[in-house]
């Protein structure tokens, strides 16, 4: 088996933003398929894409951990890592489907069968405002979840107190309506100082949270410590690491309960495995950041199924009405979890007419 070229497709989510998938083909009609972070700047990673294609064709992609070392960008170069991490994604999706097994076979056996997924609804809630909040926490509920995460401090209402006043409105807003047996998730950004993130905690008194997400900036790891010795509560972060070099800070620091590397950009499939394996020696749990397409979100069921060290998966809620119909067989979250499949690969694939419908260029930023 050798391969034999890279494909692009892309669909327009509700105007935000793009789900970018990778198709790695084979000589031997086996595709495999991955999904890019949409984060960087698409031309770069584009043309990362073109010269990992370069390299590949005509090598055997079941041999992931050669192919991967040989292409392995600085942590730094962001185009490439998320070019990267969507091929390697394809190269396990290949592997499977070529020996007939499901990814996490592959990575030692699953350990669970079915995985427990929060709701972000932040990207549903287009107003962003306590009422938007609270109808569509609601609404992810009435659908089966049972764990809710927003992100109310996007700067659309201002900064300073004026931001964090209108993000603890909403948080109160959305703990009144879903009631104390639903675990609500809150995420900060990461763009607040220690002093801010402070008056954050003092205003969340009272309200009970499943974890506090980035309270300060990512490099902020004393902030990240204070904040974590303050309350006592469960503080996670690290969505924006690169490759496994880019967690070694977050496992030394002693800073975060909770580490959420992305199969995206943390190195794939492979790379992600050995975060959770690290995280776990040092008394760390994991739990992917994810607020993306279903491809990735079938990556990282793969992985938590092969390991006890994950915690839960983030899964973006309520963008587009045909996100479930966008792969076969359709995308199943029921009572705030996912079963894991035992088809081969990552035992899914797009659905050409869902795709076609809203197709867009991959190349538009």
């Amino acid at each position: 088996m050798r391969i034999t070229g890279i494909k692009l497709d892309a669909v327009d989510v509700n105007g935000q933003h793009h789900w970018v998938f990778v198709h790695v083909r084979t000589d031997d009609g086996v595709d495999g398929l991955g999904e890019l972070n949409p984060s960087a700047p698409r031309q770069a990673v584009l043309a990362a894409l073109r010269e990992i294609e370069h390299e590949v064709v005509g090598k055997d992609p079941r041999r992931i951990e050669q192919l991967t070392a040989q292409l392995k960008p600085r942590p730094e170069d962001r185009p490439a890592v998320h070019a990267l991490c969507a091929f390697e994604q394809g190269l396990w999706d290949i592997l499977g489907k070529s020996l007939d097994v499901p990814v996490h076979d592959l990575l030692g056996g699953r350990c669970r069968d079915s995985i427990p997924v929060y709701a972000n609804v932040t990207r549903a809630a287009l107003e962003g405002t306590p009422d938007d909040f609270v109808h569509q926490a609601s609404g992810a509920v009435s659908d089966g979840h049972t764990a809710v995460k927003i992100a109310p401090f996007d700067g659309r209402f201002g900064d300073g107190n004026t931001l964090i006043d209108h993000g603890l409105e909403c948080v109160h807003a959305v703990r009144e309506a879903i009631g104390p047996d639903i675990d609500l998730l809150l995420d900060c950004y990461g763009r607040f100082s220690l002093d801010e993130a402070r008056r954050i905690v003092d205003g969340l008194r009272g309200v009970e949270l499943y974890w506090l997400e980035e309270p300060v900036g990512e490099r902020d790891l004393e902030g990240y410590r204070q904040i974590r010795k303050e309350t006592g509560w469960r503080i996670a972060g690290g969505e924006r690491a690169m490759l496994i070099e880019g967690c070694w800070p977050l496992f030394d620091a002693e800073a975060m309960d909770v580490l959420m590397p992305d199969v995206t950009i943390a190195g794939g499939i492979g790379e992600l495995k050995k975060i959770a394996s690290i995280a776990e020696s040092r008394g760390q749990l994991t739990a992917p950041h994810g607020p993306f397409g279903p491809v990735a979100v079938a990556a990282h069921v793969q992985i938590m199924a092969s390991h006890p060290g994950f915690l839960i998966l983030e899964y973006a809620w309520g963008q587009v009405p045909w996100r479930e119909g966008l792969v076969t067989p359709e995308e199943q979250v029921e009572n705030g979890r996912i079963d894991v499949p035992g088809r081969p690969g990552l035992g899914l694939c797009l659905d050409p007419a869902v795709v076609e419908e809203n197709r867009v260029d991959p190349a538009a930023a």
